[in-house]
């Protein structure tokens, strides 16, 4: 389930003010299966908190992405430092695999993001939140998901979709806009049609995409994060 972003990957829009990341403990949910248990974590503290070799894992995911060009509006990816700001430089969630031995569940949060875990098989798929615009507007947010190419259709998607309407009212954010919803992006359109966003704009012929002939609409969803 990719997600949908507007803003320059060069640019930074600072959270709302005051803005402290609160004490946000991992997030403990099941896929679809009803049997796969999943650990979201926040990444509070930037990329350097991040396992290197997770974000050389990421990197690639949504290189990859940006490559089959149907969900960003990017035409070339980015490079490993450049996307580790970006991506992890304001608030982020990662989901993993709860490991078998107990890595990652209830009662021991702080291990289950090191280094040398085999991030193809656990990493699952990450989402961030920023800002959609600055200043006295800052307290409306967007969010960019992504979810790695092996854990596609397993209900990833909707899990970092719940996960992300419980943190974000957390962080400080009273309304979410997502810009960019291509109007062919299915996969998306049922999560957030599913958790209660609503279409509140549409951009005609937004979209070069490549699975896509023509001219792609894009779509703006909205949501109350507060009501």
């Amino acid at each position: 389930m990719p997600g949908s972003i507007l803003e320059n990957p060069d640019s930074r829009i600072p959270p709302p003010q005051p803005h402290l990341p609160p004490l946000l403990r991992p997030r403990h949910a099941t896929l679809r299966d009803g049997q796969t248990s999943v650990t979201l974590y926040p990444i509070t503290n930037g990329p350097a908190s991040v396992p290197r070799d997770l974000v050389r894992f990421l990197h690639r995911e949504f290189s990859a992405e940006i490559e089959r060009g149907c969900t960003y509006p990017m035409e070339e990816a980015m490079g490993e430092e450049k996307f580790a700001e970006y991506w992890f430089g304001t608030f982020a969630v990662v989901a993993v695999l709860t490991a078998a031995t107990g890595v990652g569940a209830e009662g021991d949060d702080d291990e289950g993001l090191k280094e040398g875990r085999d991030w193809e098989k656990e990493c699952l798929g990450t989402f961030y939140v920023k800002p959609n615009y600055p200043g006295r507007c800052s307290h409306i947010c967007n969010a960019g998901f992504l979810t790695c190419t092996s854990s596609r259709g397993k209900g990833v998607g909707r899990v970092m979709g719940e996960t992300y309407l419980e943190y974000a009212p957390k962080l400080g954010y009273k309304y979410s806009v997502f810009n960019l919803v291509f109007a062919n992006n299915e996969a998306s359109i049922r999560i957030w049609d599913g958790l209660g966003f609503g279409v509140i704009g549409r951009v005609p012929g937004a979209a070069r995409l490549k699975n896509s002939e023509e001219l792609v609409d894009a779509l703006i969803y909205g949501r109350d994060l507060v009501g």
